[in-house]
């Protein structure tokens, strides 16, 4: 719908809850101990509406919203990651997008272009900071995952499964 829930995980009961955007996605904590979540804004007669996707900046003491961004209307934002510095945001819209945890604004430039592929899934490595993305190609045929630097230079690419979307860190 278009809530975060905060739940007392003592008595699992909810005590908060905040009104965001349509369709809340990915929760991180960045480095200043605010949560950032982006919104998807639902699509075309959904219940719950569609709206302009959003990213949202949350401060944990007040619980409120400290900073929004707002995307076009239709966008397909996604997969909002941070690095292990946990200072930079990177999240698919098509293209892979970063910014600053201190931006006022979004980006006009993307991270990454897409290349006319299908970007289906994205991680930062906690480690190092390379960026792995997912490629879905046509989702019939194997996928691609992509391993970049922090700074964005192709280190390799390699098959997958079919539709590879998520990834693990242990």
């Amino acid at each position: 719908q278009n809530r975060i829930l905060k739940i007392d995980t003592e008595t699992d009961c909810v005590v908060d809850e905040l009104t965001v955007g349509v369709q809340p996605t990915s929760l991180v904590l960045d480095k200043n101990n605010k949560i950032w979540t982006i919104t998807d804004g639902g699509y075309k007669n959904s219940p719950y509406g569609y709206e302009a996707p959003a990213l949202y900046c949350i401060d944990t003491e007040t619980f409120t919203v400290e900073r929004e961004f707002l995307f076009q209307k239709g966008s397909k934002v996604s997969e909002l990651q941070l690095n292990k510095e946990k200072d930079m945001l990177y999240w698919l819209n098509d293209d892979v997008w970063a910014m600053s945890v201190e931006d006022t604004h979004l980006p006009v430039r993307p991270f990454l272009d897409s290349r006319g592929t299908i970007y289906y899934g994205l991680t930062v490595n906690p480690q190092n900071g390379d960026v792995y993305i997912a490629d879905a190609i046509d989702y019939q045929q194997q996928g691609k995952i992509y391993r970049y630097t922090k700074d964005g230079v192709l280190i390799d690419e390699f098959y997958v499964g079919i539709i590879p979307g998520a990834f693990c860190w242990k």
